[in-house]
């Protein structure tokens, strides 16, 4: 699955935007086909998951690929572990990163050397004539990393890459390209997650979940199920799927 620049590519690149997910959805709106990239060089109202903030200065990648109705209903939940395994291969083959430092912490954040690097962010809304716009949005530490988080943060500088801003965009872009063709629409979805599975970190680990309701379970990340929910496995024997949540190591305090 060889991430490489698409001949076609449609790339909108502004300078600030309130979010490039809002901008990518509004285009859906006005009926853009897609897909289209989405870049800007300074967000004012980055979000990430759960509606948090997302830090969006200058130096840093801000993108979203707008596409629409990229598969049926029943495989557009496989889309995060789709582009996570898309971005993880594009930043591996930047030059100065170690490809054996790059991994994926589910469902979809990007880790370098276990730290996080990248943030996605996927939000879908049915538009005009019921067709299913699908905004990708992406922000990849190039430069800097986000302070006073709950989590290690880290940035491609950090890791060794030393090229500019537009180099990573075309890896991001290549590899979520090519994993979507890889996908098919989800008919090779079990491929995607032998892939995902591969490059995943913790696995086998002690981790905690907290749950969109504020609860939480900890347990042994032990697989993805077949449909990519996270699978855990609880002191008592009991084994816990989940499509939803935020996941910390319990390897150290601050986790990632």
């Amino acid at each position: 699955m060889a991430g490489r620049p698409h001949r076609t590519r449609r790339h909108l690149a502004l300078d600030e935007v309130g979010s490039t997910n809002a901008v990518a959805l509004e285009a859906a709106r006005a009926g853009d086909p897609g897909p289209l990239w989405i870049t800007a060089a300074r967000q004012s109202a980055g979000r990430g998951r759960r509606g948090r903030s997302w830090l969006s200065e200058r130096g840093n990648l801000f993108a979203t690929l707008l596409i629409v109705d990229p598969s049926s209903d029943q495989h557009v939940i496989d889309l995060p572990l789709v582009v996570a395994l898309g971005v993880r291969n594009g930043l591996a083959r930047l030059p100065g990163i170690d490809p054996a430092l790059v991994g994926i912490k589910w469902p979809n954040d990007i880790l370098l050397s276990g730290a996080k690097a990248v943030g996605i962010l996927l939000e879908s809304e049915r538009s005009t004539g019921e067709r299913r716009a699908v905004a990708i949005g992406c922000g990849v530490n190039v430069a800097t990393g986000a302070g006073d988080t709950p989590y290690s943060v880290t940035s491609l500088r950090d890791a060794g890459y030393r090229g500019d801003l537009p180099t990573v965009f075309e890896h991001v872009a290549a590899g979520v390209e090519a994993a979507l063709e890889f996908w098919d629409a989800g008919r090779q979805f079990h491929e995607v997650r032998a892939q995902w599975l591969r490059h995943s970190v913790g696995r086998g680990e002690m981790c905690r979940v907290n749950l969109p309701d504020g609860s939480s379970v900890e347990g042994i990340f032990v697989d993805l199920d077949e449909g990519g929910r996270l699978v855990l496995g609880l002191p008592n024997g009991e084994r816990r799927h989940f499509s939803a949540g935020d996941l910390f190591f319990l390897r150290q305090t601050a986790g990632v």
